[in-house]
């Protein structure tokens, strides 16, 4: 499993700590939760439709994001299928409770595996001490160490050099999870 840079439960900054096991827990204790909310119907089970809406809610978001300092994407029935049908274990067409979790837990670890600009942005979004979107002066510093680039320690980085990450990881992440950077006549745009 992919090692990832976390913030707490409570969405303050901890850079530097490891996704725990009681990280882990939490994140599925807020699914559990939130099950509790889509199951609209309340027999127990959820339907490919309500998985859709769980997965977009805002609650399943801010534990996602929080958590793993990761942005959140949106998902379809279409992107669920393929996870819904292989959580669905005893092949009844919705899930339990547990076969959820597992769809939950399946998705995010292959969404990291797929991308792994994905771990780059957690990590860029610790540096990034004020949240800002932008690396500057001793945040730039600070990813040069994490580099390796030890001579960063001598370097006066001034406050005006700065570096727009969120946009650059975003465009590279659209790609690598397939969805690109297309026009309205599905061609690649350039630029």
């Amino acid at each position: 499993m992919a090692v990832a840079r976390c913030m707490a439960v409570t969405g303050a900054p901890e850079p530097g700590r490891q996704l725990s096991v009681t990280d882990l827990i939490s994140l599925l204790t807020r699914a559990s939760r939130a099950w509790d909310k889509y199951d609209k119907d309340r027999n127990g089970s959820l339907s490919l439709k309500e998985c859709e809406e769980i997965f977009n809610s805002a609650e399943i978001t801010q534990a996602f994001e929080s958590l793993t300092n990761m942005s959140h994407r949106a998902y379809t029935s279409r992107d669920l299928e393929p996870y819904f049908k292989h959580a669905d274990k005893d092949s009844s067409g919705t899930l339990s409770r547990t076969e959820f979790l597992a769809l939950y837990l399946a998705i995010m670890g292959d969404r990291v595996k797929r991308n792994p600009l994905l771990l780059a942005e957690a990590l860029l979004g610790f540096i990034d001490k004020d949240k800002n979107g932008v690396l500057e002066g001793k945040e730039l510093k600070g990813l040069l160490l994490i580099l390796g680039f030890a001579p960063a320690l001598l370097l006066p980085i001034p406050d005006f050099v700065r570096l727009e990450h969120r946009p650059i990881l975003k465009r590279l992440g659209r790609v690598l999870e397939g969805s690109g950077d297309r026009g309205s006549d599905g061609k690649a745009k350039k630029g």
